[in-house]
């Protein structure tokens, strides 16, 4: 059974069981599924994955929250809490490579499909288990939130200005790089057994991932004790780097990370003095002065409108782009040019649109992007298809409500 009519790519052949719901989990599996893996997503058999649900009443279809997270998977309903569901998982992990699970710790040994349970039983599978703090220690037993884990790791102190103060991303960031960090371990894991002929365990905690992000800030803190100030759009490591206005009141994001880049703007300001002033010659300096440097960029760039500057930036090569909102980064004509966006057929709405993989591979290209299914769409096919079960077991199971 697949939920693509032509599965390719290169995990094509491998099996991922989806126990995960929410954010990270289903961004992990979701990468794998492009990657060409089958991606077979349990739900239960009430509501589903509870992302479905975060959408306005007009929204006829599952939320965009789920819907940009769960392409490329087949869904079916079962209640694992009941010994007739509870076989069926058995008999998906006889046939999966993969199992994906971030329930809070606990769930999954509650249920008799904890690691230590089923490692024996199943040998060559990769168990991969997401977590918020660590399936061990003193907050194993934490439900995790990605804004929680920003602020208690760091992470909120690093954005944010002076006068608004720690400040949460608006994406769900610490979530999205743990699914990546999990899809990676995934990959690693296969790549592994390929050697041993063995599956392994692979945990991947929110909370860690966060401190690990916290990079060139964390670092300095280790280093010398100093706690980076919060700049709002701008830099504690180079200057000029922030947004500024146009005379029209558009605004422009500009990033000089280094002496080359800096030259390339002021040139395109034709305020090439700028480079020889004792204030600005170097990044070092750039950074004591930054406020009058911003004051000088500020007024310059109010002389003329965003699309004048922006054609003189592009032409001396400056580091410069220009402060978009979601409408105008979306239906830009670069964007369509990249092929960034599609619009994928679905059964209940007849399409819902996808944001396309940015990966590019030569060889086994990313598969064509099926629609994310509805609650328990496969339940039948996967019984059938993938599990070999006939018509009469499959009707009795929906009958006693393990699967639906």
């Amino acid at each position: 059974m697949s939920q693509n009519p032509t599965p390719s790519g290169a995990l094509s052949g491998i099996r991922v069981v989806d126990f995960s719901r929410v954010v990270a989990g289903p961004h992990c599996t979701m990468c794998l599924g492009d990657f060409g893996a089958e991606v077979i997503k349990l739900e239960d058999t009430k509501e589903g994955d509870d992302l479905r649900h975060h959408k306005a009443p007009s929204i006829e279809c599952d939320s965009p929250y789920f819907l940009s997270l769960n392409r490329n998977k087949a869904s079916i309903g079962v209640d694992f809490t009941a010994e007739a569901g509870k076989q069926v998982v058995h008999d998906l992990l006889t046939t999966a490579d993969v199992l994906v699970e971030n329930f809070r710790s606990g769930v999954m040994e509650r249920h008799g499909f904890g690691q230590e349970a089923i490692r024996e039983k199943y040998p060559r599978l990769i168990y991969c288990s997401i977590s918020g703090y660590g399936r061990q220690g003193s907050r194993a037993t934490r439900a995790a939130y990605d804004p929680v884990v920003q602020a208690e790791s760091g992470q909120m102190a690093t954005n944010g200005g002076s006068e608004s103060g720690p400040m949460r991303t608006g994406q769900a960031v610490i979530d999205m790089q743990t699914g990546h960090y999990a899809a990676q371990a995934v990959l690693a894991a296969l790549f592994a057994r390929e050697r041993t002929g063995r599956g392994q365990f692979i945990e991947v905690p929110l909370f860690d991932v966060a401190v690990s992000a916290l990079s060139h800030y964390g670092i300095r803190y280790l280093l010398d004790g100093t706690e980076m100030p919060r700049v709002g759009n701008g830099s504690n490591a180079a200057q000029p780097i922030g947004i500024f206005a146009a005379k029209d009141g558009k605004l422009i994001q500009v990033t000089c990370a280094g002496e080359r880049s800096f030259v390339q703007f002021a040139k395109a300001m034709d305020r090439a003095d700028l480079c020889d002033d004792p204030r600005f010659k170097s990044n070092p300096v750039r950074l004591e002065n930054r406020e009058v440097l911003s004051e000088i960029v500020a007024e310059i760039l109010a002389t003329d409108t965003r699309e004048a500057w922006i054609a003189k930036m592009n032409e001396h090569g400056a580091p410069v782009g220009p402060v978009n909102e979601m409408g105008d980064a979306l239906t830009s004509d670069f964007v369509k040019e990249r092929g960034l966006t599609e619009d994928l057929a679905h059964p209940l709405v007849g399409t819902v649109p996808n944001l396309r993989s940015p990966v590019h591979l030569s060889d086994t290209p990313i598969r064509q992007a099926v629609a994310p299914p509805m609650h328990a769409q496969h339940t039948d096919p996967i019984l059938r298809d993938v599990l070999g079960y006939d018509d009469d077991r499959i009707a009795a199971l929906k009958e006693s409500g393990a699967v639906k």
